[in-house]
């Protein structure tokens, strides 16, 4: 028997080694954060979507945009609540995974209790390259703007929150950052990337 593997089923090993690990960070950071199984039941299916989505990604990568895009259509979102603009970007496997879950956790979050349960706020949706050529960095912003929070609007995302602010920095070696006021929320992420994959 020849020792050699195929290259085709080695890849779809890693994919599905990629996929697992990124399910059971989801159920070990699930643990501490829900509060009954209905609601762990409902958050594990929207969890499980997200990943779903991001294993599609093959070795070219997944597109952001259509990342956002799905995970607005997948809450019914309408078109005229929100904005979305950057360049076309490309994500590896490993920022696809993870990203899938924060923009799940934010997107989530803005129906049940920001930006899109009010008709006037709105939503903006952005990013970009930073960082010289030789050492790119992706920068990736979500606006909520034009609310009007009452007192005990939720100030965390809860395992969203562990995501964008501990695993972007551990899993992508990046940072992300939430900043609450009156007014709105902000989610800033950034995280080296490798050249653009941009389509002039």
């Amino acid at each position: 028997m020849n020792g050699s593997q195929d290259p085709d089923r080695a890849a779809w090993q890693r994919r599905i080694t990629r996929v697992l690990s990124a399910f059971r960070t989801v159920a070990a950071h699930m643990v501490s954060h829900q509060r009954s199984e209905d609601e762990s039941a409902l958050h594990l299916a929207g969890r499980i979507g997200a990943i779903g989505r991001a294993a599609l990604a093959d070795g070219y990568g997944l597109d952001l945009e259509s990342l956002v895009l799905d995970e607005l259509s997948a809450h019914t979102v309408r078109p005229e609540q929100y904005v979305i603009s950057g360049s076309d970007v490309h994500l590896d496997e490993g920022a696809a995974h993870l990203m899938s879950l924060v923009i799940h956790e934010l997107a989530t979050n803005s129906v049940k209790f920001g930006v899109l349960t009010q008709p006037d706020a709105r939503l903006r949706v952005l990013w970009w390259y930073t960082g010289r050529s030789e050492s790119p960095r992706l920068h990736f912003e979500w606006n909520e703007e034009g609310m009007q929070l009452a007192d005990g609007t939720p100030r965390q995302l809860g395992f969203g929150s562990n995501v964008i602010q501990r695993l972007i920095a551990r899993e992508l070696h990046g940072a992300g950052e939430l900043h609450f006021s009156t007014s709105g929320m902000r989610c800033v992420i950034e995280f080296p990337t490798e050249a653009p994959h941009v389509n002039d």
